[in-house]
């Protein structure tokens, strides 16, 4: 069982661990792709994971985690090995279309094996934070790796860069190859669709504090995607040199990664109230003050909302693994992806749309007002009903 955890905390690792990430705006740049192109190419790709979120969530759940990570693992690994051979639109298009399918079918079943053999190996509930939060961090420091990694490479070439990403893409892969699938109770199928009308209707419907969980794990995601990018672009239009895009990547990854790890210590030590404020109001900050202090002080302040992001991501998304059962755990956890991925796909190209059309500040400032709505909408309301977050017993996994 332990071993299992470990593999998993090593896929973790290593699935975010795309070298050509950091100065993957930069390069299609390079490429004649415009943002408003670059943003499109984002909202294809959102929308293909949309399809196919719940269908590899069901997947998933009904033919094996592993089988389906597995597939996923190995589609990445081709996708980015392709990489090298486009440099055209429709190139790139074609990468985004595949790269979808494979990261759909990736979606959710990492975290239902993790959180699914930290219970098969006797670990308690209560701790899912802190395990979740181990999981965040691997991951982080993967991409942390892999884009100070990147950074050495691009001083190269762009080709050093796609061929090496392409020969460690195949690492994941070979790490799920490792893991066995945990042990199920067998439902019928008549059991199973009941079941799966009732987890839907908690989930959406009836429940208003898991459909505020579910929905906030949602806004979140969508302010990171969006966010991710736009940094990119806010470096280069601040100066920085390109061999320092994996550095900073890097450090915003540790930061939004140990973010992720603290939030079981700081659930417990603050309370929910207050770690809720902060998950809300830090994102605010960041984007109002990037949009006013454009340069190195607001790279620093950008650093505020990946503290916010990386306290919600854990929090919401271990209190939605304790309210749905295990035989739905990736199904609805791809249902939240597909939420995301339908919210960047509208919001992706009208910010790079704005960026092109507006500049960067403008955009920020926007993006600072939208924040502050969903904050208004959706987390303050978590508050009022004074949900009881479960805190892990103790800060480590």
């Amino acid at each position: 069982m332990n071993t299992n955890i470990r593999l998993l905390y090593g896929f973790s690792f290593f699935d975010p661990f795309m070298i050509v990430i950091p100065v993957w705006v930069p390069y299609l740049l390079t490429q004649g792709i415009t943002m408003r192109q670059f943003m499109e190419l984002q909202a294809v790709f959102a929308i293909v994971i949309l399809c196919g979120e719940v269908p590899s969530g069901l997947l998933s759940d009904l033919w094996g985690r592993k089988k389906t990570l597995l597939l996923g693992a190995a589609l990445k690994a081709v996708s980015f090995s392709l990489l090298p051979l486009w440099s055209s639109y429709e190139g790139f298009l074609f990468y985004h279309l595949t790269m979808g399918i494979a990261l759909s079918m990736i979606s959710g079943g990492d975290v239902a094996l993790l959180y699914e053999w930290h219970l098969a190996a006797g670990g308690e509930r209560s701790r899912g934070t802190a395990v979740l939060g181990n999981m965040k961090l691997a991951g982080q420091t993967g991409a942390a790796v892999s884009a100070l990694l990147g950074s050495a490479i691009v001083t190269l070439s762009y080709g050093h860069l796609l061929w090496a990403n392409a020969i460690l893409s195949w690492i994941p892969m070979l790490l799920v190859l490792g893991v066995t699938e945990p042990p199920a109770a067998p439902e019928t199928g008549k059991e199973r669709s009941e079941n799966f009308k009732e987890v839907l209707s908690t989930t959406l419907v009836s429940d208003g504090t898991t459909r505020l969980v579910f929905l906030n794990l949602v806004a979140s995601g969508t302010a990171g995607l969006v966010m991710v990018w736009t940094h990119q672009k806010y470096w280069q239009d601040s100066g920085v040199p390109l061999a320092y895009f994996g550095v900073l990547f890097a450090s915003y990854n540790l930061i939004f990664g140990f973010a992720g790890r603290s939030a079981a210590l700081a659930s417990a030590r603050y309370g929910r109230r207050s770690l809720f404020a902060a998950i809300g109001v830090l994102p605010i900050i960041a984007c109002f003050g990037m949009a006013s202090f454009f340069g190195w002080g607001g790279i620093l302040l950008g650093t505020l909302g990946q503290i916010g992001r990386g306290l919600g991501s854990v929090l919401f998304l271990n209190e939605l693994n304790e309210k749905i059962s295990s035989a739905f755990r990736a199904t609805v956890i791809s249902m939240a992806q597909l939420g995301t991925r339908a919210s960047f796909a509208l919001l992706g190209p009208l910010v790079g749309y704005g960026i092109d059309a507006w500049g960067l500040p403008s955009v920020l400032s926007a993006l600072g007002l939208l924040f502050s709505i969903a904050f208004v909408l959706l987390l303050l309301p978590l508050v009022l009903r004074a949900m009881p977050l479960s805190p892990a017993d103790a800060p480590g996994g």
